[in-house]
């Protein structure tokens, strides 16, 4: 095992843990699109009401075990071990292409919710089919973990927001050699952030858009409803209109903000705004899943509304909210910086030998 500060924590376990926890990943992947294809109801509510709610507190804790363990990552990495694969490297400015492209696909598929994905099974079913797809693809052409885990993921730029301050640093279980494959590893770089980028205009684009806009997105995107009637098209402008109109306005304020900031104080301002955005989050989603969110009906994993007390949501939120700001804005001082895995030795060229 590479060498690691001493201060780092490290979640280590055998290889074959790793390979039982990402085989029953996928098969539960797999499980979960046939229920949304043929017990639609069922499908939707342990995808979108249990497994995506708890989604974003798993980032920010353990970034490293989801990447270890996700679905679409062992999808992805399938052609590759399966020695089906016509593998290059991308460039630089490839890589920062696709994750302007991932974001773009985040911010195009999160109000796509409430127009159809949210109560219809068969487009979710679609959504991931299509995406587990695109992975394969990539992962047959594209050197191993650059062309989707690394880079396009539309989740990924999620877990570069929220996954700067992780519990614990674990072993790379895809990786057992590093190939370089991309020029600023996600898994291991030390406090990756969404807006660690090099000096590439759609990367710096995207980290900006992701840091500064989200939390306004995600504010944007919580005040409309789910649509289960006709769609027509002023409904459409509704749902992308004001999560994008309110990341514009968070990304304004963000950027007149840092404009203000020396270095130090913009890294601060960094983790304030990815606080504020998961924290936005749970501050409504929790309250939705027990049937007393802003539109009691969406959302819902158990309808407790009538046994709840009043004062429910608000404490709900001030506990989330409370955690949030602990995890990620003051305990980040008492620990040493970490990484989501342990980058594992390089891999040697022998032509260079």
């Amino acid at each position: 095992m590479p060498s690691i500060a001493k201060k780092t924590t490290v979640l280590s376990l055998p290889t074959h843990v790793w390979k039982i926890a990402q085989i029953l990943l996928w098969l539960i992947g797999v499980a979960i699109v046939a229920l949304l294809l043929f017990k639609e109801e069922v499908g939707i509510m342990v995808f979108w009401n249990f497994l995506i709610p708890v989604a974003p507190a798993i980032l920010v804790v353990f970034p490293g075990v989801w990447r270890n363990i996700c679905p679409m990552s062992s999808t992805a990495l399938l052609p590759k071990k399966l020695k089906l694969t016509h593998v290059r490297k991308i460039s630089l400015k490839s890589q920062g292409s696709l994750y302007l492209l991932g974001v773009i696909a985040l911010l195009a598929l999160v109000p796509l919710r409430h127009l159809q994905l949210n109560i219809n099974g068969t487009a979710t079913a679609i959504m991931l089919l299509a995406a587990a797809l695109i992975a394969v693809i990539m992962g047959m052409f594209v050197e191993w973990r650059s062309g989707w885990c690394a880079t396009a993921c539309p989740i990924h730029s999620v877990e570069r927001l929220y996954g700067s301050t992780p519990l614990f640093t674990t072993d790379n279980a895809h990786c057992s050699s590093c190939e370089q494959c991309v020029s600023v590893c996600p898994d291991a770089t030390k406090q990756m952030t969404s807006s660690l980028t090099r000096n590439i205009t759609s990367e710096r684009l995207a980290g900006l858009v992701m840091t500064g806009g989200f939390f306004g997105f995600i504010w944007g995107w919580y005040q409309v409803p789910d649509y289960r009637g006709a769609i027509d098209l002023n409904i459409v402008i509704s749902a992308y209109a004001w999560p994008i109109a309110c990341g514009l306005i968070s990304l304004l304020v963000y950027l007149i903000i840092k404009g203000m900031l020396d270095t130090k104080q913009t890294q601060f301002l960094n983790r304030l705004f990815a606080t504020a955005s998961v924290a936005c989050y749970y501050w409504y989603r929790i309250p939705s899943l027990f049937g007393v969110g802003i539109y009691p009906t969406d959302g819902v994993l158990i309808d407790l509304s009538p046994s709840l007390p009043i004062w429910f949501p608000l404490a709900s939120q001030l506990i989330s909210a409370s955690f949030f700001v602990w995890f990620m804005m003051i305990r980040p001082y008492k620990k040493a910086k970490q990484s989501w895995s342990i980058r594992p030795d390089y891999a040697i060229d022998v032509k260079n030998i």
